[in-house]
């Protein structure tokens, strides 16, 4: 056997070794664990950008009513632990109690991103576009959690 061959194929080894330390550097998106996310992406983001069909996907969440205060719909599931804000045409609020994760930023905006139609910063708040519509999005993590989408005006 000629050196030929045997050089060609260590360095055919070693790209793919390069090839495959590159692939292991790159971050996973991260798991959706958040209840509150979940019903994020239902109620708002997939009702967004009128949120007409928010009330009928609450619902599927456990919030079975969703009341009339005059200047939005809200409501909650039976034991409290997700709060829906609904204000046709402006904007949808999730909140649920505090939650001792520091990934759930990170989650939201991985799931938004999916929605949106430009890039979305990995910080909030953030703008996104959905159907041609600009929104701001935002966590807050003060007294609880809440997942805010409000229509940029």
């Amino acid at each position: 056997m000629s050196t030929l061959p045997r050089t060609a194929l260590l360095t055919a080894l070693a790209l793919l070794g390069a090839c495959t330390s590159v692939t292991r550097e790159i971050n996973p998106e991260p798991t959706i664990t958040s209840a509150g996310i979940l019903a994020f992406r239902d109620i708002c983001l997939k009702s967004a950008p009128s949120f007409a069909g928010a009330e009928t996907a609450a619902r599927a969440h456990g919030i079975s009513d969703l009341t009339d205060a005059g200047f939005a719909k809200m409501g909650m599931n039976q034991d409290q632990s997700l709060g829906v804000q609904v204000q046709a045409n402006k904007e949808c609020a999730i909140t649920t109690p505090s939650q001792n994760d520091s990934s759930l930023t990170q989650q939201f905006l991985s799931v938004v991103g999916k929605f949106s139609s430009t890039p979305v910063a990995q910080t909030v708040p953030s703008k996104i576009t959905l159907n041609g519509q600009t929104f701001i999005v935002m966590h807050d993590r003060r007294g609880g959690e809440a997942y805010v989408m409000l229509k940029a005006q």
